[in-house]
């Protein structure tokens, strides 16, 4: 009869979040920073690379009684990177999936020539001030979520697009109510 109690014990019920994910990006290779909540150890996450060109993270631990927080996530990796090279650490409750790029990508990088009317030494500035605006920030033209850039969007793209519907349904409603409210002002002044 124990066995018949212990086989028939519920399922556990699962947190799901959203770590958040951020990009940074030198010169030969780009990392993506996982930020998760305390608790989570190394034995907790799987990192996966495919064929494909995505990889993808998850993570699940105990949350204490029946519970479990998890996540998982998808991004697709940049043309210039060594699949590889692709390797995945936890550190100071962090993971860091460190993507390398490819030497002939870096090094085209480093000899492309300047655009037609700029000169060698005008270009090598332009690159070297834009190099120091970059440095720490996030790339925003990709989604670090989705791994997906401009028009293709992931799932922050759609959360914009339906903030702007809302928006503007509001101020179509209340251009109406303003219309309507007008004519009946015009109305009850002719009587």
């Amino acid at each position: 009869m124990d066995a018949k109690t212990e086989a028939a014990a519920p399922p556990p019920s699962y947190k799901d979040f959203e770590p958040f994910c951020e990009w940074q990006r030198e010169k030969d290779k780009d990392i993506l920073v996982v930020q998760l909540p305390s608790g989570f150890k190394k034995e907790h996450l799987r990192v996966m690379v495919s064929n494909q060109g995505l990889v993808r993270f998850s993570g699940e631990r105990d949350a204490g009684g029946n519970t479990r927080y998890r996540f998982q996530r998808e991004i697709r990796v940049a043309k210039d990177c060594n699949m590889s090279g692709i390797q995945a650490k936890f550190m100071r409750e962090n993971l860091h999936i460190i993507m390398p790029k490819n030497p002939t990508a870096t090094a085209a990088q480093d000899q492309a020539a300047p655009p037609a009317g700029e000169s060698g030494e005008h270009a090598k500035l332009k690159q070297e001030q834009g190099k120091s605006d970059e440095e720490g920030k996030v790339d925003e033209s990709r989604d670090p979520v989705e791994g997906r850039s401009g028009a293709e969007g992931g799932l922050s793209s759609l959360k914009t697009w339906v903030k702007v519907a809302v928006v503007a349904a509001v101020v179509v409603a209340f251009g109406a109510f303003a219309a309507q409210y007008y004519q009946n002002f015009i109305n009850f002044t002719k009587k």
